[in-house]
């Protein structure tokens, strides 16, 4: 009688459909990488390779989506703290906009840093007026 599966062992039979399977596969004999040209050439690039088996596209092009995302260098806004605010969805008095378009504001300011590791920065101003990404300080 056979090993069971269910200890830890494949079967013979199992064994054999994986290795069937796998041989079956499509698998890519072709490799295309072109790199952009003009001021972009640096950041763009388009890498075809096929034939793909149906879905593997997606599980390639996820994987290196992950990939690429993770060594991203660069700084950008962590955290907000605002005095007086529980959370985002509450209101701040004498403020025009509510504290989910602030926050949202504040992620689209871009960021050029200087040296590495966190930095912490505040904005202070009293009276009416606009805040600007020009009022950021750094602490």
């Amino acid at each position: 009688m056979p090993p069971s599966p269910q200890g830890g062992q494949t079967t013979e039979r199992t064994r054999l459909v994986i290795q069937k399977n796998w041989q079956e596969l499509i698998k890519p004999n072709k490799l295309e990488i072109s790199t952009g040209s003009g001021p972009q050439a640096k950041r763009f690039a388009t890498i075809v390779a096929e034939p793909l088996e149906r879905g593997f596209g997606l599980t390639l092009g996820n994987a290196l989506r992950r990939i690429l995302l993770s060594s991203l260098q660069g700084a950008a806004v962590k955290a907000v703290q605002i005095d007086g605010v529980l959370h985002e969805f509450s209101s701040i008095s004498g403020v025009r906009e509510d504290v989910t378009d602030i926050i949202l504001n504040i992620k689209e300011i871009a960021i050029k840093m200087q040296g590495d590791g966190p930095k912490r920065m505040v904005v202070r101003k009293q009276g009416p007026g606009v805040v600007t990404a020009g009022d950021i300080q750094t602490v």
